[in-house]
């Protein structure tokens, strides 16, 4: 993990005061980008000894957990997923 600087700008103001503080720089640490075996990926990139035949049975659980994250995202993704989601038990269960 690389350590970065951020700066934080207030927002513009035309009235704003000259004796005011000037914006700092704020060290952020802690953060991190999304590691290679995250648990959203469909398929584990762990460096890991995993056999194929596991991998390849839990591959429709992990399919389930993305298809409800990503479904859960926002209110036009959820609407969808539950339009279909209604198709697909109608043609199952008929």
């Amino acid at each position: 993990m690389t350590v970065q600087t951020t700066q934080l700008l207030p927002a513009k103001d035309k009235g704003r005061r000259p004796w005011a503080k000037s914006p700092t720089a704020v060290e952020i640490s802690a953060v991190s980008v999304r590691p290679a075996a995250h648990f959203t990926r469909m398929w584990s990139a762990t460096a890991e000894a995993v056999p194929f035949a596991f991998r390849l049975s839990v591959l429709p659980v992990r399919a389930l957990a993305l298809f409800v994250l990503w479904a859960t995202s926002s209110p036009q993704r959820f609407t969808f997923a539950v339009a279909l989601t209604s198709v697909v038990a109608l043609v199952v269960l008929a």
